[in-house]
């Protein structure tokens, strides 16, 4: 199938109401006939014309789509909307004074007299931007859905190649072009210089980026929409509207304070970022004055900001990482074990064996290896999260001291140490500015700006990582806390009865350990609808003889639809959790056989890892023909099922398909009872 090149989406947020119906039409049909097996095992990777169809949640959960692509699909966007405008704020710094500048050696802060600018640069400064700026608006129509790919891309990507070059050039031209007084030592380039270079450098490499996607479109990998929601569209705009509020702030101080535009820009970043170095600080009653709204409205900007960066960037490709870490161990686990014989390799050595002497004995060994295999997944994407963020720490400290060491021993400044251009960038990423050390120079400014503007979105990562990781190992803890607890306290009391203060502690841990296990013992989960230990698919109140020598199976057909109907409506309440509920083997065993099919029997089961029979086809629950089988060590397995994003999410919705299907079936056996009463009655 070839990829529909051009999209034409008439609302913010992504597709019509019609294209999602169609796309979620297209990934029923396809999850209720997965690819062909390979022996048993599904095949590792989906075509991209599957992959092209997909819409934005559907790609995150996709766990047969290569990482690659998501990232060529979805990273570089995002990435590209938000640097995008930053550049573009260099650009208008890089026209804001003059690019030359004699220092005054009285100035702690490295000010003095500008030299004036000959016509053409500033002219083709202007040119840049303005070519920048109409490419940031193609990009954010495309992202808005009010451009078309074939449009919005080639202006963006070519605009940004264009502006991008110009400012380098600009740069590189300046010592010969725009030479420093020969006869003046304390003569340098001033803040406008080196933010010309940062905006070149970043226009050159989004465009790069962007050139990747675009090619990705063209080769039919994904469609031409980008895979982006709602909220991280809107992550542009909000990036636009937080630097026009730093630029416009820059501005009213330049003007109430007497300072520079730049330095004004300088100072306005390090107060919205809690830093504080206080080599800047308003004097006026003015400016004192403004600095309460200016302070609140911009620090509120921020967290905004950060926060949504967390929560949708990095959450959203931590859940991609960990649905491909799932689908990658489970792959290895049959790969790397035999099973033909019915062994699972999981986690190194240790082997897994899923034969059992009874159908129901053997699928729920397969259910408790694929819980192991998502525990395993969950905790390798939490230390793979949790080392990313801290490289990404490390780097910005440790790059960043080498440009603020250098930076600093040019005209005006200080001339750090390595160790002090260390210890200030790590006072700074933690937001502490004690204001011992500060950038003076006019190159350590602007690469400060550009790199706070990276660093505390970094910091808030590395935090959030470390907060998942210390989660992880303190309900690990108080697991295994609660599990031995009884033993633990019979030792310490010597076989003695507890003192009512060890009771209330003992029973305090075994309710969170439970909780953080997801045991629904507790009566949170299906237990109080019906006897699910048993498998009877009736009513929890209704005992074996409260109606005689009624068949069981005549009294499970009854209550079919109330069953379900409690069913749904105790998944809607899971929904609202704050920890994602997994359910035990027992209740999606009694789930399933609410939705018809049994576990105890071998119907509509294959063995993963084996041939299939010719004549079977692999199909996700509810299996709608004796021919579609399915494992839950397999890609269809509800498990492995991440279009809903959560188990309760897949019961609902099952729930609903099948009740509506039985409601369906009842109403044309009504319909066609009474129409063969009112027939017989006509013959009389």
């Amino acid at each position: 199938m070839k990829v529909k090149k051009w999209l034409f989406l008439p609302f913010l947020g992504g597709s019509s109401d019609r294209e999602r119906g169609q796309r979620r039409d297209r990934s029923r049909s396809r999850s209720r006939r997965p690819s062909r097996p390979e022996n048993g095992a599904l095949v590792k990777h989906e075509s991209a014309d599957a992959f092209a169809n997909k819409g934005e949640e559907e790609l995150v959960q996709d766990y047969n789509a290569p990482i690659r692509w998501y990232m060529l699909a979805t990273l570089f966007p995002l990435i590209a909307g938000t640097f995008g405008p930053m550049a573009s704020m260099f650009n208008i710094c890089a026209i804001a004074i003059p690019w030359r500048l004699i220092v005054d050696p009285s100035s702690p802060q490295s000010q003095g007299e500008h030299i004036d600018d000959p016509r053409w640069l500033v002219a083709v400064n202007i040119v840049s931007l303005v070519i920048a700026i109409l490419a940031n608006v193609a990009l954010l129509g495309q992202m808005t859905n009010r451009l078309r790919f074939n449009v919005a891309s080639p202006v963006t990507i070519v605009g940004w190649y264009i502006s991008g070059f110009i400012d380098i050039a600009l740069a590189a031209v300046a010592p010969s072009q725009v030479p420093l007084p020969a006869d003046n030592a304390l003569a340098t380039y001033s803040q406008a210089y080196y933010y010309c270079i940062f905006s070149g450098a970043i226009y050159v490499l989004l465009s790069i980026m962007l050139s990747c996607t675009a090619w990705g479109v063209w080769i039919g990998n994904y469609s031409s929409e980008f895979k982006l929601s709602l909220a991280q569209r809107s992550l542009m705009l909000q990036t636009i509207l937080f630097l026009a509020y730093v630029l416009a702030a820059g501005g009213v101080y330049a003007r109430v304070e007497g300072w520079d535009f730049l330095n004004s820009v300088y100072y306005i970043i390090v107060t919205l970022f809690t830093i504080g170095f206080g080599d800047f600080s308003p004097e006026t009653h003015t400016g004192r004055s403004l600095y309460f709204p200016m302070s609140v409205g911009g620090i509120i900007f921020v967290g905004l900001i950060i926060a949504n960066i967390r929560s949708l960037v990095l959450e959203s490709t931590s859940v991609k990482v960990s649905t491909r870490l799932v689908e990658r161990m489970r792959y290895k686990s049959i790969k790397a074990g035999s099973p033909e014989d019915g062994i699972v390799k999981v986690r190194g050595v240790l082997h897994r064996d899923t034969n059992a002497p009874t159908e129901l004995a053997r699928r729920e060994k397969e259910f408790e290896v694929m819980r192991e295999i998502q525990a395993a997944a969950a905790h390798n994407n939490r230390m793979i999260a949790l080392s990313m963020a801290t490289m990404a720490f490390m780097i910005l400290w440790f790059i960043g001291s080498v440009c603020f060491w250098q930076a600093e021993k040019a005209v005006g400044g200080n001339n750090w140490s390595y160790f002090e251009a260390l210890y200030f960038t790590y006072t700074a990423q933690l937001t502490i500015g004690y204001g011992d050390f500060g950038p003076q120079t006019n190159s350590a400014k602007p690469t400060f700006v550009f790199w706070s503007l990276i660093a505390l979105p970094t910091l808030t990562v590395l935090i959030g990582a470390v907060g998942d990781a210390v989660t992880d190992f303190v309900n690990w803890y108080t697991v295994w806390l609660g599990k031995h607890a009884p033993n633990v306290f019979k030792i310490l009391t010597g076989m003695k009865k507890r003192s009512t203060v060890d009771d209330t502690f003992q029973e305090a841990i075994e309710k969170v350990g439970a909780e953080i296990e997801g045991s629904n013992t507790n009566g949170s989960g299906f237990h109080n609808i019906a006897d699910i230990e048993t498998g009877r698919v009736v009513p929890a109140e209704i005992t074996d003889t409260a109606f005689g020598h009624v068949r069981l199976g005549t009294v499970e057909e009854a209550y079919k639809p109330f069953l379900m109907l409690q069913a749904a409506r105790k998944a809607i309440e899971h929904l609202d959790e704050e920890t994602p509920r997994k359910y035990t083997f027992q209740e999606w065993s009694w789930i399933l056989k609410l939705l018809g099919e049994d576990e105890a029997t071998e119907e509509n089961h294959r063995r993963v890892g084996q041939p299939v029979p010719e004549n079977a086809e692999v199909a996700t629950p509810v299996c709608l023909s004796p021919h579609q089988v399915w494992s839950w060590m397999g890609q269809e397995s509800p498990l492995m099922s991440l279009e809903e994003g959560s188990e309760p999410k897949w019961v609902l919705k099952r729930l609903m398909e099948v009740l509506e299907l039985e409601l369906k079936r009842r109403g044309d056996l009504h319909v066609a009872k009474e129409a063969d009463i009112t027939s017989k009655e006509g013959d009389r």
